[in-house]
């Protein structure tokens, strides 16, 4: 039999996907519990608090596994190359998966962000570490603090934008051109600081 924590944390790892695929609502128990392949009865004992609180779990999963896939990326030194990798590898994600898996946290927070503070805070922190990761990889760049974190603001909401559109049009063009353009954009915003 499983350890406990292990039991825990297989339920928090199929959430997170099946939250990132098919959202809050459509994310029952009894499917999590199957496709985790943990006893029926561990929600209860893991989550006490409930699908609200096995979501708030799987989100800051997720949020911080894409930001240490950013941070990964960023490290290059070239922030124009990290964005077209992290285009690239977004656009092949969701190709790859048929159009279902985009960003990890925006299907829950356009679904749930309105109705329970918790997974709205939990979206709002994955968000914000996002953004903080870009933000590092710009300023270590060379580019002045302050200015960074508008630079990240738009990045990161480019890129969203551009992942509900390519999952939505299912077609990776949004993805690659939004890419190519903040590629170009940032080349130009820090040609100064080089």
């Amino acid at each position: 039999m499983a350890r406990s924590s292990d039991t825990r944390s297989k339920m928090v790892r199929t959430a997170s996907r099946l939250f990132q695929r098919q959202g809050y609502a459509a994310t029952g128990w009894r499917q999590v519990v199957a496709e985790s392949e943990t006893p029926w009865g561990s929600q209860s004992h893991h989550f006490p608090g409930g699908k609200e609180q096995l979501a708030v779990d799987a989100l800051a999963r997720s949020g911080a596994g894409y930001e240490r896939l950013l941070r990964g990326a960023f490290e290059s030194g070239d922030p124009a190359a990290a964005v077209e990798l992290w285009a690239a590898a977004a656009a092949h994600q969701l190709e790859s998966t048929d159009w279902a898996e985009g960003c990890p946290v925006a299907t829950v927070a356009l679904e749930m962000a309105h109705d329970s503070l918790p997974i709205g805070d939990a979206c709002a922190d994955a968000f914000a570490a996002w953004r903080r990761a870009i933000t590092d990889g710009l300023t270590d760049a060379g580019l002045a603090p302050d200015r960074a974190e508008r630079t990240a603001l738009v990045i990161l909401s480019a890129f969203e934008g551009a992942m509900l559109l390519t999952r939505s049009q299912r077609s990776t063009e949004p993805l690659q051109v939004v890419g190519a353009e903040l590629a170009e954009w940032l080349r130009t915003v820090l040609a100064p600081t080089r």
